[in-house]
């Protein structure tokens, strides 16, 4: 959108959605617009300007033009405060500034609320705006930092024009999430120089507290969440949080429906099958025959030590964790993932078995938690997990967060189907397999999952897993093998489908 001056006559009927800016007063030329605004040619926001985007709502067309209107409105003045930190348009279309005068400005759609202080400093940002000369300034970060740390009240909490200690410490735990230790050592002596400029020593002193507690070097009250878990040497991704919250939440009121196990099975055979699959969906391919040769007489196949060391550690983890119950405290919990990890990939030295990852993984489009956020993300997590009452609940929601958070280089997919299976096999449920048919449905519910929240295909993808996991024989090797063949479970999910009905036929 042009935005004109109305040092110029204002040509209207060329005017492109235009915003037009004209101090109140009886000359000639903001007589000429006020006749326009009744004539309907432009439309009135107030304050002396106009704009001729008539089909917009005027709401839209302030929040659009919000530096464009601020430049106008207080040419001295600078976005500041919570403003600075966040998008700009906060509650209720709020806004606020530093000026030379404490006063209000409502437009439709827009206020903004100016309060006295300090004009703009070299460090601010200066943005240029479309206005003939005009400028809009927000407050640079460290300054802004400051400004949320003075003591300012507002009878509406949402209204403050300050976020206050809790929301100064998020946003600081936000960019050590992002950043490191010396970019936030550097905003600090940034704030620091601002502080001693604007004699704002009490405001610094808050922020140095804090940013020294999320550091472990001072020790302080804190009261945001994520920046007490930094400063107990468990910070978290708060955005995998949510999510896990959001799939704990739908997973307790819809679990996937899991059968009862099979009082005769054979556990060996079952764990070898659950192996076989688990590696397969990773792209560890074997024929059945073969694999099961390579699990039963324990010795890699020739030129394929390392896959073939991936079933039969996997195949051992399965056997180790039997149904054992969860572990009870987080360390326990971290210890059992840890010795999973060891086993499952025991032979893969360059993928650092039994070790959390050291670097950012992501399949896809999607990128697992940053390592420094693993073990307060777990930690998160097993608090989930822990307080999930429903055991099929429990199990699905404990295999997405391993899956989510990705923790280790390697075999993050068979331990946390491993981690599902031992919640189910300690409550005396079925085992669940993901035949190799499966493989897309499953992959792709994972992604609804991470990209969209969305838990419906993840709980229905495990309840027919779940349906023919319970129907296979594992008491009989010769069944068991010709059920799978029969119903289709080995074959590819693009050329063929799952049969459930053939499984039971199988003699």
């Amino acid at each position: 959108m042009d935005i004109r001056d109305s040092t110029s006559e204002p040509n209207i009927e060329n005017l492109d959605m235009a915003l037009i800016v004209s101090p109140p007063s009886t000359d000639s030329r903001h007589r000429l617009l006020r006749r326009q605004a009744k004539a309907g040619v432009i439309r009135p926001l107030g304050y002396g300007l106009y704009t001729d985007d008539l089909n917009s709502p005027l709401e839209r067309v302030s929040q659009r033009e919000l530096l464009s209107i601020v430049s106008a409105l207080v040419p001295s003045g600078l976005i500041s405060h919570r403003s600075a930190l966040d998008s700009g348009i906060s509650y209720n279309g709020l806004v606020h500034l530093t000026g030379p005068v404490k006063r209000d400005f409502k437009l439709p759609g827009l206020t903004l609320k100016i309060i006295k202080g300090p004009g703009p400093l070299p460090a601010d940002t200066k943005i240029p705006t479309a206005l003939p000369g005009g400028a809009a300034y927000r407050s640079a970060i460290p300054r802004a930092l400051l400004e949320n740390l003075q003591n300012r009240r507002a009878v509406d909490r949402k209204a403050r024009p300050i976020l206050g200690q809790e929301g100064v410490e998020g946003w600081l735990e936000n960019f050590l999430s992002r950043h490191d230790e010396t970019a936030l050592n550097r905003l600090r002596d940034q704030a620091r120089a601002i502080s001693e400029q604007l004699k704002w020593g009490e405001e610094f002193e808050k922020l140095d507290r804090l940013i020294g507690a999320l550091l472990g070097t001072r020790k302080t009250s804190l009261k945001h969440p994520r920046a007490i878990a930094r400063a107990q040497g468990l910070p978290f991704d708060a955005e995998r949080v949510d999510l896990f919250q959001t799939v704990s939440t739908y997973l307790n009121d819809s679990p996937p429906v899991v059968a009862p196990a099979q009082a005769n099975a054979d556990p060996a055979l079952q764990a070898f099958v659950e192996s076989y699959f688990s590696n397969f969906i990773e792209g560890t391919e074997f024929e059945l025959e073969e694999a099961h040769q390579i699990v039963m007489s324990a010795t890699p196949l020739k030129y394929r030590e390392d896959d073939s060391h991936d079933v039969i550690g996997t195949f051992n983890a399965i056997m180790i964790s039997g149904n054992k119950p969860l572990a009870d405290t987080r360390e326990a919990f971290e210890r059992q993932l840890l010795d999973w990890n060891a086993q499952v990939i025991f032979s893969r030295n360059s993928k650092n078995p039994g070790h959390w990852k050291e670097r950012r993984n992501q399949a896809g489009n999607t990128v697992f938690v940053s390592p420094p956020l693993v073990l307060g993300t777990l930690a998160k997590g097993f608090e989930l997990i822990a307080a999930t009452p429903q055991p099929e609940a429990r199990a699905a929601l404990a295999k997405f967060i391993i899956s989510e958070i990705h923790p280790f280089t390697d075999g993050n997919g068979r331990v946390s189907r491993l981690l599902m299976n031992q919640i189910l096999s300690a409550a005396g449920l079925t085992r669940i397999i993901i035949p190799t048919v499966f493989r897309e449905d499953y992959t792709l519910s994972l992604k609804a999952l991470s990209n969209n929240a969305n838990a419906e295909p993840y709980a229905r993808i495990l309840t027919r897993a779940a349906r023919f996991s319970s129907l296979l024989d594992y008491s009989s090797q010769t069944r068991l093998f010709k059920q799978l063949e029969a119903s289709n479970a080995l074959k590819d999910h693009s050329t063929d489908k799952l049969r459930l009905k053939d499984l039971e036929r199988v003699h």
